[in-house]
């Protein structure tokens, strides 16, 4: 599991978090929403690690974070690479390489262990195929559009977390900061189903940032809504996509337009 406990995170003066705690299992897809600003980056961030390997002289934060039962204060970067993979909400893509060449940058962390049994090349073609641009192997990636660059980072992320046999490895992680802000709505829905289905046939738990609460209730296992700092409600699509809480979460008034075969509500601002 990975699991954050009491965090508290101040940001030039103001204080995001206070005595916040969040977890992520193997084999679940939790999706994180709340307004912008509230800090749902940050909170990434954090289950990340990045507070506690790097530090940032402008955020002051506490709190424990662990991943498996391990402090991650405890992990060498190389190996917690090789446990949780972080797909940002912006990348750069001004450097003239191939698609290839991003996964291929997800295995870097697994250089020095075990050889794989097949080439690199069949790793990353499986990785690109996953997310959906298997046919854009061989282009530079400053030739692409904005959400066909977001889709070959999701393949290099997936190539970061694959092993030869997941359910015999310790549990990893996939972190998603918005990863759905570029892409078109199939490729929305495609991009989130398929990260579920990975939690469970790859046992991995994976956390996504997104804003669109329909489409996060269609695919998560949990939703998390933040505001204020805290989690002001954590749990099933279902008992999640009310009126009451959204309207608590953003800030705005929100009406139900209907519900899905899967008895979850469409709920949009009223």
């Amino acid at each position: 599991m990975l699991s954050i406990e009491k965090l508290r995170i101040g940001y030039r003066g103001s204080l995001l978090f206070d005595d916040f705690s969040l977890s992520v299992a193997p084999g679940e897809f939790v999706v994180v929403l709340g307004q912008n600003g509230v800090g749902k980056s940050t909170l990434l961030k954090a289950l990340a690690g990045d507070f506690t390997l790097h530090g940032f002289p402008d955020r002051a934060s506490s709190g424990t974070l662990t991943l498996n039962g391990e402090d991650v204060r405890r992990i060498a970067p190389q190996r917690l690479a090789q446990l949780r993979a972080v797909l940002a909400q912006s990348v750069p893509n001004t450097f003239a390489v191939t698609v290839n060449e991003v996964v291929q940058l997800g295995r870097y962390a697994h250089l020095d262990g075990a050889a794989l049994p097949f080439s690199v090349d069949v790793l990353v073609q499986d990785m690109l195929a996953l997310a959906g641009v298997a046919p854009l192997a061989h282009r530079d990636i400053t030739t692409l559009s904005g959400g066909e660059f977001a889709r070959v980072q999701f393949a290099r992320a997936l190539a970061q977390l694959w092993t030869l046999d997941a359910h015999q490895m310790p549990p990893r992680y996939l972190l998603m900061d918005e990863p759905t802000a570029a892409l078109d709505l199939v490729q929305q829905h495609r991009l989130f189903a398929t990260a579920r289905r990975l939690t469970r046939a790859w046992n991995i738990g994976a956390l996504a940032i997104a804003h669109d609460c329909n489409l996060a209730a269609r695919h998560a296992d949990r939703l998390v809504l933040i505001a204020n700092g805290r989690a002001i409600a954590d749990g099933p699509p279902r008992d999640i996509m009310r009126t009451d809480l959204l309207e608590r979460c953003y800030g705005a008034p929100m009406q139900i337009a209907g519900q899905d075969q899967d008895a979850v509500a469409s709920i949009f601002p009223a």
